[in-house]
């Protein structure tokens, strides 16, 4: 004999988190859980100051790298720059061996810090359409900890959604 689950109404689902009234609540929930210190980081190339544009655009011609920080000549993080930016001298080899990083990057950077949740995370991706943000240390911001991207975020939301999903549906069992 089967045996169901009792309940007043004909759509009622079987907890809040299955329930779409509800969905977005626990997005927040579980983003606001999670630090940016709990991603995986990923590595990348960064960029003297000085460095040309012909040594830039070499650079790019090697990595699938968009993003690029730039860092002075004491290691300390000053800017950051796309492959969007450099994409206007790429027709002006007269100025190649002139212009550089600094031409290129903007220091008006929008990071993050390992202690922030992911919630405010998605919300500087989101707001500024951006695909990487740079992580820099608390108090610190010209200490760059790695470059932490959109899609590392959505994976290790999935991640726990997908533990929690089975969790659930494991305690309904």
């Amino acid at each position: 004999m089967l045996c169901h689950r009792w309940t007043l109404y004909e759509k009622q689902v079987a907890s809040r988190f299955d329930s779409p009234a509800h969905r977005g609540d626990f997005l927040v929930d579980i983003l606001e859980g999670i630090k940016v210190k709990d991603v995986p980081l990923k590595d990348r190339k960064m960029v003297q100051e000085a460095a040309t544009i012909k040594e830039i655009l070499h650079m790019l011609a090697e990595t699938r790298q968009h993003y690029f920080p730039v860092v002075d000549k004491n290691g300390s993080f000053v800017g950051i720059f796309s492959t969007d930016g450099v994409r206007g001298y790429l027709f002006n080899e007269a100025i190649w061996n002139v212009a550089n990083a600094r031409d290129v990057m903007t220091t008006r950077v929008v990071s993050v810090t390992p202690d922030d949740d992911l919630n405010t995370v998605l919300r500087r991706f989101t707001d500024l359409n951006l695909d990487e943000l740079p992580v820099v240390a608390v108090g610190r911001p010209t200490g760059l900890l790695g470059m932490l991207r959109r899609k590392d975020v959505i994976a290790c939301y999935n991640q726990i959604l997908e533990t929690y999903q089975k969790s659930t549906r494991e305690h309904m069992e």
